[in-house]
C-alpha cells in the first residue's frame, strides 16, 4: 500500500523546496529507472506495478519496493499514459575537480530557465562527451521532473553544479583556457579557431548572456543563418544552439 504521507511527499517533489527538504527527486518510466539502476545514485524507493516487479525482481531485491495499483500510480505520476514504475533517488552531492576542468571542455549556463532546455542540454552534453555543466542559481533546477525526463538518462552520467559564475569563471580563464560565449553578433563559428578545452557559455532564452558574465567571455561566437527569407527565425532555441556548437567543437577535436 502507498501511504498518504508518501503520496504527499512524491507530489511535493514537483517543487524545488521540497526536493531540498527531503533530498529526493523523482524518476518516471521504465527506461529511465533502468538507467538509474545502472548508475551509482542512491535509490530511496521504487514504486511499481506488479508486472514490473515480477520482471525485475532479481535486480531490485536490495531496494525498498512498494507495489502500487493503477489508482495510486495516477496520484503520483505526471504522465498521461501511466508508467510501470517510479523511483525516488537521493540528490547526489558532487565536487568538481579544478585539474580536470583545466584540461576539458565544459558547458556553462547563464540564466537558462526552461527545465526542458536544461534537460536537453544535459542530454547533448552526454552525447558529446562533456563531463561537467556549471549553472548559475538563476537556471532551472536539473532535478525538476521535466528536466529529468528531457535528459533521457544523462542526469545519471553528467555532473551539474550550481554556483556563483562571477566568482567561478575567472578562476580558470586565461590565454590557454578560453571562454567562448554564444551571441547573435559573435564570430562565425565555422571560421573560429576552436580549442579542445575551455568554457562554452550559453545564455538565457530571451536575453542571452548577462553583462556580468559577458565580461569574462574571451571569444564571442555565433551560428550564422543560411535562411532564404529575411523574415526567417530570429534565433535558435538554446538547446538546439548548444547541440550545433558542441558538434562543431567536437568536429575540430576529431580532425586534429
Amino acid at each position: 500500500m502507498l501511504s498518504k504521507h508518501l503520496t504527499n511527499v512524491i507530489q511535493n517533489l514537483e517543487k524545488k523546496k521540497f526536493r531540498e527538504k527531503y533530498n529526493l527527486f523523482k524518476i518516471e518510466g521504465e527506461k529511465l529507472v533502468q538507467e538509474l539502476l545502472l548508475s551509482d545514485m542512491t535509490i530511496d524507493t521504487l514504486l511499481a506495478r506488479p508486472s514490473w516487479i515480477e520482471r525485475n525482481i532479481k535486480n531490485i531485491r536490495q531496494y525498498n519496493t512498494i507495489e502500487v495499483n493503477e489508482i495510486e500510480m495516477g496520484r503520483i505520476s505526471n504522465f498521461k499514459s501511466l508508467p510501470e514504475v517510479i523511483a525516488l533517488a537521493q540528490i547526489p552531492v558532487k565536487e568538481h575537480s579544478p585539474e580536470e576542468i583545466k584540461n576539458e571542455l565544459s558547458v556553462v549556463l547563464n540564466g537558462v530557465q526552461d527545465p526542458g532546455n536544461i534537460g536537453t542540454i544535459l542530454r547533448l552534453s552526454d552525447w558529446f562527451g562533456i563531463r561537467d555543466i556549471f549553472c548559475d542559481h538563476d537556471c532551472a533546477n536539473i532535478f525538476n521532473p521535466k528536466s529529468v525526463q528531457a535528459s533521457m538518462g544523462a542526469i545519471f552520467r553528467v555532473n551539474v553544479f550550481y554556483l556563483d559564475l562571477v566568482e567561478f569563471i575567472p578562476r580558470f580563464v586565461d590565454q590557454d583556457f578560453p571562454c567562448y560565449g554564444a551571441f547573435l553578433e559573435g564570430e562565425n563559428i565555422y571560421r573560429t579557431d576552436l580549442r579542445t578545452k575551455g568554457f562554452i557559455v550559453m545564455g538565457n532564452e530571451g536575453n542571452g548572456i548577462s553583462p556580468e558574465i559577458e565580461r569574462f567571455v574571451t571569444r564571442k561566437i555565433t551560428i550564422p543563418s543560411f535562411a532564404h527569407s529575411p523574415y526567417s527565425t530570429e534565433s535558435l532555441n538554446v538547446g538546439v544552439a548548444t547541440g550545433i556548437i558542441l558538434s562543431e567543437f567536437k568536429r575540430i577535436e576529431y580532425n586534429k
